[in-house]
């Protein structure tokens, strides 16, 4: 196989009756290799939906959008240690980390060995793909390296040399990557050591505890808390920067939950749903199981 767009349409074999556009959305076409050529001469940029009705991908992805090459690195020896060869995609605000199977494998198995080998760094997967492990409707797709490829180097969006962080020209990646691509019988011992983790349920505070939690507040979480979101961000977001102000100033998990259940019933966002203590305990979990090593800027 020396054709170009024949090599790289096998190792990002995904959906063939949809395709996701560049701009965001879905267009239900069929993906060939004329969809594929039109992404590498830039004509037609396009993301693939790597899981198919069968439940079977021939890849996977991790996304690591900030700009933290040390992470991306990380985790690429994570997966080295189990002999399965990845590779490093810049991308427009970070990295993508890829693991390409040399035939289909059923999609839990690629799935969890990503979300394996991210435990054993540290690293809190964000956004793992795919992100399904069942099939269900298109599910998501995946913006593809090198648009425009064939002609030039793109601006972003290009695999990086291990040794030295530079760019692999497409015909470099390809002629690489086809050595690389891993069976099944590497994938599912890392697969195997992944244990969803369990979370612990919080309850829903009583109305006195809440004077209690704002002794823990500074003047911005107070303030946050008391007026609600403004016009640049809305009530979910608004109780995530909360969370993570709280957490950053050394509120206790408890005293934080307290506050963002307090202010989630005043908002009305969540506190209706049957699964409203779900749904806030992860916000509050997701943020301190972060280890304070997340900081962020609260301008409430």
């Amino acid at each position: 196989m020396n054709d170009p767009i024949e090599k790289f349409m096998s190792l990002f074999g995904g959906r063939t009756d949809a395709y996701g556009t560049w701009e965001g959305g879905s267009k239900k076409s069929s993906v060939s290799y004329e969809t594929f050529a039109k992404h590498l001469y830039g004509e037609e940029l396009i993301g693939i939906y790597p899981l198919t009705d069968g439940s079977s991908v021939r890849w996977g992805c991790s996304d690591i959008d900030v700009d933290d090459l040390d992470s991306a690195r990380n985790l690429q020896v994570a997966f080295g240690m189990k002999s399965i060869p990845s590779f490093v995609e810049k991308t427009v605000r970070g990295f993508h980390i890829w693991v390409f199977a040399n035939d289909w494998v059923p999609a839990p198995v690629m799935r969890r060995a990503f979300l394996s080998a991210h435990e054993v760094i540290g690293l809190p997967p964000k956004e793992v793909n795919p992100k399904q492990e069942q099939a269900n409707g298109l599910g998501n797709y995946v913006r593809l390296p090198y648009p425009g490829g064939i002609d030039a180097m793109p601006d972003n969006r290009y695999m990086l040399f291990k040794k030295d962080d530079e760019p692999m020209s497409l015909k470099q990646f390809l002629d690489s990557a086809q050595e690389s691509r891993v069976s099944i019988n590497l994938l599912q011992p890392l697969a195997e050591k992944y244990r969803p983790r369990q979370r612990a349920v919080m309850e829903l505070p009583t109305s006195s505890s809440v004077q209690e939690a704002l002794t823990h507040a500074d003047g911005l979480l107070y303030t946050a808390w008391k007026n609600g979101p403004d016009e640049k961000h809305d009530r979910s977001n608004s109780l995530v920067r909360m969370a993570h102000h709280a957490c950053n100033i050394g509120v206790p998990i408890g005293m934080a939950y307290i506050l963002i259940v307090d202010a989630d019933k005043r908002w009305g966002k969540f506190h209706l749903r049957p699964n409203v203590v779900e749904i806030l305990t992860k916000i509050v979990e997701d943020v301190y199981g972060k280890n304070n090593n997340h900081k962020e800027d609260f301008n409430p």
